[in-house]
């Protein structure tokens, strides 16, 4: 909410400047006792206009919706963060898996100002969905979304995969913070005290795809 430039201070100064102004109008007519009160009348009335300036002219300004979070893109998961230790999506173990990836786009089939459409792929199929921006904080650089629902194309792989595909989904759907942080785009669940802790939050780290 912005007021309007017509501060409080500066509308008195400007009213009693024309009420001053106008005093000797009423000498130089000669006006009687009820006249004169009759100018008092008149003056106030045709001052209060601007008397009410200060408090009925108000700017509305809307939520800025255009903060630049910086996620539309096509990104590549590279580690996992958990906790206190960083690992690869699928484990230091799992060697051979394809890039698992997210591609987030304008949804134009949403309403929704902040929503976007998920695209990419899992350690063995296909996946697809929504993200939605909640909110987003620009000091710290946190945004809020809710990721969801997620679908899948429905192949089968090796176990491991299988099982590094399936906590990507359940990991996913849980998380609800995101921000983009030294050109990396973080999803997850972030420390936000300076308290000494093992628990440094649980997030996916992502890298613009090349």
């Amino acid at each position: 909410m912005v007021t309007n430039f017509f501060g409080t201070n500066q509308m008195v100064t400007m009213c009693c400047r024309i009420f001053c102004q106008l005093q000797p109008l009423k000498y130089n007519i000669g006006l009687t006792k009820k006249q004169n009160n009759m100018y008092k009348a008149l003056i106030i009335f045709l001052l209060m206009p601007l008397l009410r300036i200060d408090s009925c002219t108000k700017i509305e300004i809307a939520a800025d919706n255009s903060v630049d979070t910086n996620v539309v893109g096509k990104w590549v998961l590279k580690y996992k963060f958990l906790g206190d230790a960083i690992d690869t999506p699928c484990g230091y173990a799992v060697t051979d898996v394809r890039d698992i990836t997210l591609e987030l786009s304008e949804n134009t089939e949403s309403s929704a100002k902040k929503s976007l459409s998920i695209n990419g792929n899992s350690a063995v199929n296909n996946y697809f969905g929504n993200f939605t921006i909640t909110g987003f904080d620009t000091k710290t650089g946190i945004g809020t979304m809710k990721i969801g629902p997620l679908g899948s194309t429905k192949m089968a792989g090796p176990t491991e995969l299988m099982d590094c595909e399936n906590n990507y989904f359940n990991m996913l759907n849980e998380f609800s913070e995101f921000r983009v942080q030294e050109g990396k785009l973080h999803i997850g669940r972030f420390k936000k005290d300076t308290t000494p802790s093992r628990d440094g939050g649980t997030y996916f780290i992502y890298e613009k795809a090349k």
